[in-house]
């Protein structure tokens, strides 16, 4: 039912408005951005990962948040529905923090709530060094603060093969990038539901070009010295059993960010959100809620 509901809100909302729902495209920095709100108050900008993903996945789980917030999902340039271009080096985390801000501006929130998952969780961090006085709040959520470290991924033959596949050369098409996510994916779950993967998978834009230009921007990513000086409040949420993004760099990222705030949930992967939904909102709501 909720599958249902959220495709009618994408193929209709953007001819009306109803109940605090607006799904529609937007001109940002010279491109259409697709975005969704959701709810009223005070606005929160949630950021999907991948890249080369939509935000999809995010929903419907963030959508508890429109109860006392209004919840704001978009898909990064060059990704989902939103406008691709010829040359994927115009997507760049200079274009995609831009992106955020003026996005926000256009639509009447000045400041806002950045919760970054994943990918959106590196974005997020260099939102907060290029553009700190617009955050009235900042979550990561499985993510890192440097790439100085070694995963600890493992799986079948299968699976390994396709994480080898997608980080060692380009990918050719949208149905190679689906088909070895999808592989990839089991291994990111805890305890990995068939039901939820097709159910994600199900509502996927895949776009393999955004995920080929994502890996390379992350070549010297490194944000230690940036959080130490952040002063916006922050929530860094992670799953005990992560092997991409490990419960140690959210730990990592808390204690090199000023006061911040740490939840790790300890029958998770990389999905707190999907796999302990009730604690990780209770969670989440008490701190926006604070």
């Amino acid at each position: 039912m909720l599958k249902r509901i959220k495709i009618l809100v994408t193929l209709f909302a953007s001819l009306f408005a109803a109940g605090g729902v607006t799904a529609d495209m937007i001109e940002v920095n010279g491109a259409d951005i697709y975005y969704e709100s959701i709810g009223d108050g005070p606005a929160i900008l949630v950021m999907h990962g991948g890249l080369g993903l939509s935000h999809d996945y995010l929903q419907p789980y963030f959508d508890t948040l429109s109860k006392t917030h209004t919840v704001v999902y978009y898909d990064h340039f060059g990704n989902g529905r939103s406008a691709k271009p010829a040359n994927y080096d115009e997507m760049n985390f200079d274009r995609l923090t831009s992106d955020a801000a003026v996005l926000m501006s256009k639509l009447n929130h000045e400041t806002f709530t950045l919760v970054g998952h994943s990918y959106g969780g590196f974005i997020g961090q260099k939102f907060v060094e290029k553009y700190p006085d617009r955050l009235d709040g900042l979550i990561l959520i499985s993510t890192v603060p440097a790439f100085d470290y070694q995963p600890t991924v493992s799986g079948t033959d299968e699976q390994m093969q396709a994480f080898g596949k997608i980080f060692s050369a380009p990918l050719t098409s949208n149905a190679e990038w689906q088909e070895n996510w999808n592989k990839i994916l089991q291994m990111y779950f805890y305890d990995y539901d068939e039901d939820i993967g097709a159910a994600l998978d199900a509502s996927t834009i895949y776009e393999y070009r955004a995920w080929n230009a994502a890996n390379p921007l992350l070549a010297g990513f490194n944000m230690l010295e940036v959080l130490s000086k952040v002063s916006t409040p922050s929530l860094v949420l992670g799953g005990r059993y992560d092997p991409i993004t490990p419960a140690e760099q959210s730990e990592r990222i808390a204690s090199l960010i000023p006061n911040a705030d740490l939840k790790i949930f300890e029958n998770s992967a990389h999905y707190p959100f999907i796999t302990e939904e009730k604690e990780f909102f209770e969670t989440l709501s008490a701190w926006l809620n604070r």
